[in-house]
């Protein structure tokens, strides 16, 4: 009973590891864990956005809050606090607070704070999305295989696809599901199914990759997508003015909660028809029923 206990307990620290290591990845971004602070209370006596600014993203429930890099909890804010002085007070010898490169990005400098915090964010996704296609990693600390490849170490056993052809492609895993990312431009894929050849899919769904480039040649890419995609003649009709209105407000909102903007394109069906909240509970597109094999963010203008 005492190695089965202490088996369990080794099994909890796993998971905890995974977890924070998932979190590390994605709330490393200010502009990540700002977006967390959706249902933070509204007469909480510190902002949500000195505390994103401190390493914290929005843990719950009440004002309980968590450090993307060393993992403190934090909750009980008080009148006059300071955010990044709490957590030097009480994590002192945390990674980010000491100063070091643990692969933080702030927000944009010089946006006024009165700015919407997920506007803030979107344009941070934009940047980060024009840097993988204009010569810097989105990823940087993720540029050598080996780096890559250490991701892969609870990916699971029955999935399709082996982790050092993923890593070699880019690719390294986000600790969810089959869901894996490319260091580089930051594009998404999951639900990997027999015969998938990693490469393949990066240049069929990511062709503007500079590492995909770099590594396969802008021919091999091209003849990716020829081979994938062919486009049709569209017969467009017209509709009337308030017809026009009518389908663009329908279209702009969630088909799964009817209530926020939709802002997530399923791949391969390319369907836009979810926002970003709900989009992460589906494993099929609610349109078409296929199964969402990765996702890209998009951004109304």
């Amino acid at each position: 009973h005492f190695m089965e206990r202490e088996r369990e307990r080794e099994r909890e620290r796993e998971r905890e590891r995974e977890t924070l290591l998932s979190w590390n990845l994605e709330m490393r971004r200010e502009g990540e864990r700002l977006r967390t602070f959706r249902s933070w209370p509204p007469d909480a006596p510190v902002t949500c956005g000195d505390l994103a600014k401190a390493g914290f993203f929005f843990l719950g429930p009440g004002d309980k809050v968590q450090c993307f890099c060393c993992g403190g909890i934090l909750r009980c804010w008080v009148q006059g606090d300071s955010p990044a002085a709490e957590h030097k007070r009480h994590f002192p010898t945390c990674s980010f607070i000491l100063g070091r490169a643990v692969g933080n990005i702030p927000l944009l400098n010089g946006l006024p704070d009165s700015v919407d915090g997920q506007l803030l964010s979107q344009l941070q996704r934009m940047t980060m999305d024009d840097q993988g296609a204009t010569g810097q990693a989105v990823y940087p600390e993720m540029e050598a295989e080996d780096s890559r490849l250490t991701t892969f170490h609870n990916w699971p056993t029955e999935a399709t696809v082996q982790p050092d052809v993923l890593a070699r492609a880019g690719f390294f895993y986000t600790g969810h599901g089959d869901n894996v990312k490319c260091f580089y431009c930051d594009g998404g894929l999951r639900n990997w199914e027999p015969g998938d050849d990693p490469w393949q899919e990066h240049a069929k769904w990511f062709p503007r990759c500079e590492f995909l480039i770099q590594s396969r040649g802008q021919e091999y890419i091209s003849n990716i997508q020829d081979a994938h995609f062919h486009l049709g003649d569209t017969v467009v009709r017209e509709p009337s003015p308030e017809e026009l209105l009518r389908q663009l407000q329908e279209e702009r909102t969630c088909k799964v909660c009817m209530d926020k903007l939709v802002s997530i394109v399923f791949i391969p069906c390319g369907h836009l028809v979810v926002c970003g909240d709900c989009a992460a509970s589906l494993r099929h597109c609610p349109i078409c029923r296929a199964i969402i094999r990765g996702s890209v963010r998009t951004f109304m203008s």
